[in-house]
């Protein structure tokens, strides 16, 4: 739970800091499925410039068996959750929105014991994070990957 609360809180920082708010708790699920996802972490671009859409329809075997993964992931999701809430890392506010009080300092001190895999997905969050501010609407977003809130 530490490690997926540590990357979800990572891509939850980089969401607020495109949008100024927290991350609609539905789009919290769609981040593990796709850093944990080795093929997918591995073919994202390197930076926000690419669109997600224009990405996801050069990269359509992303979305192959993306929901099996989202669900299959979804009791790890709501578990690092919970555990980020008892660190009082991840904080429930009005709206279904999650923000996380988790700062660049503690990030770094986190990630500098994690195997090279680990901090790769830790720092492909932040990307994630990113690029779901700038994808549009929950929804839309979520509709790119082939899901609905």
């Amino acid at each position: 739970p530490a490690f997926c609360c540590t990357t979800l809180s990572v891509a939850m920082q980089n969401y607020a800091t495109v949008r100024n708010e927290g991350v609609p708790f539905s789009l919290v699920f769609m981040f593990l499925p796709i850093v944990l996802h080795k093929p997918t972490r591995e073919s994202l671009p390197p930076n926000t410039r690419t669109s997600m859409a224009a990405w996801l329809q050069e990269n359509p075997e992303a979305r192959v068996l993306f929901y099996e993964r989202l669900v299959s992931l979804k009791p790890h999701t709501r578990e690092a959750i919970q555990f980020g809430m008892l660190l009082d890392w991840i904080i429930p506010r009005n709206g279904g929105l999650l923000e996380t009080t988790l700062s660049n300092t503690e990030v770094t001190r986190t990630t500098r014991t994690l195997s090279d895999e680990a901090r790769e997905c830790v720092m492909r969050a932040r990307f994630v994070g990113k690029w779901f501010a700038e994808a549009g609407e929950t929804h839309t977003a979520m509709a790119f990957w082939g899901v609905r809130p």
